[in-house]
Formats: structure tokens, C-alpha cells, sequence
């Protein structure tokens, strides 16, 4: 790798993928956009005054490989990650690239724990999940476990407020298909009998439903708990029925700058004793463009950690208030 070093975005023509592109041109950087469609890759890079782009599908190894040649770390944005990030993933440990994506799909972690051994062999991190999932929950789970002896169980419980993206729904259906699955006993395991909760946030209990979340893997990295149940606010209707075509690309500008977003964590030590803290953070989208930019940035400045990573085994708790406007409280 020469002294110049080089970020890809993969997916800079979706919803997210332009936010991230736009965040990293505010912030000085010059990264690579990268897609299936040149065309429309053009138009963001043109928006943006970017002149590099590449133009492969992720279903063409070799290609996926030439694409990513000088390229020291891709932050991945093209869901659904079920099917779009092994050869991702696969591609970087052949080019020694670092590996970035805005994903909470469990399996995707998952993968990215298998291949630890090969990417410290490789010299690279591999980091799923630098966006809203799954930095502040991870933050937010590792600050509460400090506050008890012993912390055998978590429970995380998620809140989005700011609409929602075309991918985002996408990718959903990945993780629906999931089940509930947890963590026990140090193994993700599926709940044989989920429950709905009642979880208040501040504006009144709301109807919270167990969901198989990257969490499940980063928690247990980050600190270790061996009891993890992640719940998200129940979607209201039938996602399947939702014609996602007729919906809009993703939220409006005004809308992420109006939305906020929570997590509160609930950890139980071995004595029995709970502690409840909450992360309140700018809507996902605003949060997810600063905060993979972030994390990216700091990839290039040499500031990593090889192998699997989550955003606290590599970073720390504190990476999550580096986004502004993002707070803790004990609850």
C-alpha cells in the first residue's frame, strides 16, 4: 500500500451510500464511489466534484477483486449484507483491504467473527456495523455493564424515530427471517418462547418485540456478557406487504434532522443487582453518514485493530459520542 491511502464506498448510489459520500467530501476526504451502475455513479460523483469511480457487481469475484486494487479500506453500504457481504468480505482478505459496513444483520457478524483468523493473517479489520447499528447500542451496553458486578445478562432496547429507506426495509426481512434468536450461556441459540415487552423510552410504555440483531455478536465482543436479547419497537402492519417500490428512496432532510434515536440497556449483575442507562443519538440516517465517515477516517490515519472488531473492542465506548448531539444518561 503506498503512503496515499484510499476509501471506497461500495453502494454510493443508495439511500445511505450517498449520505456517506456526501459526509466524507464534508469532511475532506476523496473517496473512491463504487456501485453495479456506472451511469448513476457518475451523477453522485459529478453532485459531489469526485472524479474516480469503478463499476463492478459483486457476483463477478474477479471483478470484485480488480475493483478493490489500491483500495485500503471499502465501507460497504449495498444491502441486503445477507447476500452482499461474504464477497465482500472474501475480496478484501485476497486485496489486504479493511472492511467497513453500516449493517445490524446478525449473520453478517457472524461471518465477520469466522473469519477473524484469516483477516489478522491478512492484516486487515474486518467491522461490521459502523453505523446506528450497531455503534451506539454497543457504546451503550458496554457503559451500563460497568455499573454492575459481574454482568451476566443484557437486554437491548432499540428506537428509531425519523423514517425509514428503501434498503432498510429491504434488509429486514433478512433479519425477521432470523427469529428470535439470543444469546446464552455464551451461545446464540433460538428463543424457544419470545415475549413481547412494554419498554418506555419517555413519551409512554411502547410495545417492544425480540429481534435477532448484530448485537448478539458485538456485545459478547465487547464485553463479554453471555446472556443477550436485543428488542426493536414492533413495526406496526405487515412489512410484507408493503410494495417497496412505491416508497420513497428514504427519509427527507428535514425529516432526519427532526428524527431522534434511542437505545437503553439494561444489564443484570451476578447478585442480581440492574442498572438502565439510555444513548440518545440524531436520527439513524444522520447518525449512520457521520458515524461510518468517522470510523473510516480513522481506518486511513492507521488507527485499527486486525481482525474481527466491534466498534468498542477497537474504539471504545466513547466512538459513539463523537457524533454531535449524541448523549448517555443513567437511567
Amino acid at each position: 500500500m503506498g503512503a496515499h491511502k484510499s476509501l471506497m464506498i461500495y453502494g454510493a448510489t443508495g439511500y445511505t451510500g450517498k449520505l456517506l459520500s456526501a459526509e466524507a467530501v464534508r469532511r475532506g476526504l476523496v473517496p473512491i464511489l463504487a456501485g453495479r451502475d456506472n451511469v448513476r455513479l457518475q451523477e453522485v460523483a459529478n453532485s459531489l466534484g469526485l472524479k474516480e469511480t469503478r463499476a463492478f457487481a459483486l457476483d463477478d469475484p474477479t471483478a470484485v477483486r480488480r475493483g478493490l486494487d489500491g483500495i485500503d479500506c471499502v465501507l460497504h453500504a449495498a444491502g441486503p449484507f445477507a447476500t452482499t457481504a461474504r464477497p465482500m468480505m472474501e475480496a478484501c482478505l485476497d486485496t489486504s483491504t479493511h472492511y467497513l459496513d453500516i449493517t445490524g444483520e446478525l449473520s453478517t457478524f457472524e461471518l465477520a467473527e469466522a473469519l477473524d483468523e484469516r483477516a489478522v493473517a491478512a492484516g486487515i479489520m474486518l467491522m461490521p456495523g459502523v453505523g446506528w447499528d450497531v455503534i451506539p447500542s454497543d457504546a451503550i451496553g458496554f457503559h451500563t455493564a460497568q455499573r454492575v458486578q459481574r454482568p451476566q445478562s443484557v437486554k437491548f432496547f432499540l428506537k428509531h424515530f425519523g423514517g425509514v429507506s428503501r434498503g432498510s426495509i429491504k434488509s429486514s426481512g433478512y433479519i425477521f427471517a432470523e427469529g428470535a434468536k439470543v444469546r446464552r450461556a455464551g451461545e446464540i441459540v433460538l428463543n424457544d418462547d419470545p415475549q413481547l415487552l412494554k419498554v418506555d423510552f419517555g413519551a409512554g410504555p411502547e410495545t417492544m418485540a425480540p429481534m435477532a440483531m448484530g448485537d448478539l455478536v458485538t456485545a459478547w465482543k465487547s464485553f463479554g456478557v453471555p446472556d443477550i436479547d436485543v428488542f426493536l419497537v414492533a413495526p406496526d402492519g405487515d412489512l410484507a406487504a408493503v410494495n417497496i417500490d412505491d416508497l420513497p428512496e428514504g427519509p427527507s432532510a428535514d425529516e432526519r434532522d427532526a428524527g431522534t434515536a434511542k437505545v437503553i440497556a439494561e444489564v443484570t449483575g451476578a447478585d442480581g443487582s440492574v442498572a438502565r442507562s439510555m444513548i440518545e443519538t440524531p436520527s439513524a440516517y444522520s447518525y449512520t453518514s457521520k458515524s461510518g465517515i468517522e470510523v473510516a477516517a480513522r481506518v486511513l490515519a492507521g488507527d485499527l485493530k486486525t481482525g474481527f472488531q466491534s466498534p468498542v473492542s477497537a474504539y471504545g465506548p466513547d466512538l459513539a459520542l463523537s457524533v454531535a448531539n449524541s448523549t448517555i444518561v443513567d437511567l
